[in-house]
């Protein structure tokens, strides 16, 4: 049972490669059982309910493999993205929102940071956390 469920956890996280338009999401419980996890290129992207599961999983993107003009955007965006996505999940949403932009002048092909400058703004008009 317990290898269906880690079958069905993976699908459901691949399936969102599409909507973050990444190559490689993780779970936490993949990226908690990384030897060396330092010497990959990986971010935290959201916090998700996956469907058939009642607890959130956090995702992670693994970009090593991006073209190396975009991997070295996100790389160089490590620490402002990183904070972006703490103040919007603060629903600190005008601070997140100048923040991705700050990522997006850096790095304009990083497609997560536009996604959660999307967010914040819809958040900013209509007071819908999305």
């Amino acid at each position: 049972m317990r290898g269906q469920i880690s079958v069905n956890l993976a699908s459901r996280i691949e399936s969102l490669t599409k909507y973050y338009d990444v190559s490689l999401l993780i779970s936490h419980h993949t990226y908690l059982r990384l030897p060396n996890s330092d010497i990959y290129a990986i971010r935290t992207i959201d916090r998700v309910k996956v469907k058939g599961k009642s607890e959130t999983v956090s995702i992670f993107e693994v970009f090593d493999a991006d073209p190396p003009e975009i991997r070295e955007g996100k790389l160089a965006t490590a620490t402002v993205f990183e904070q972006a996505l703490l103040l919007y999940n603060q629903d600190n949403y005008v601070d997140a929102e100048q923040m991705f932009r700050d990522c997006l002048f850096i790095n304009p092909l990083d497609k997560v940071a536009q996604i959660y400058l999307e967010r914040c703004q819809l958040q900013l008009l209509y007071k819908v956390k999305v």
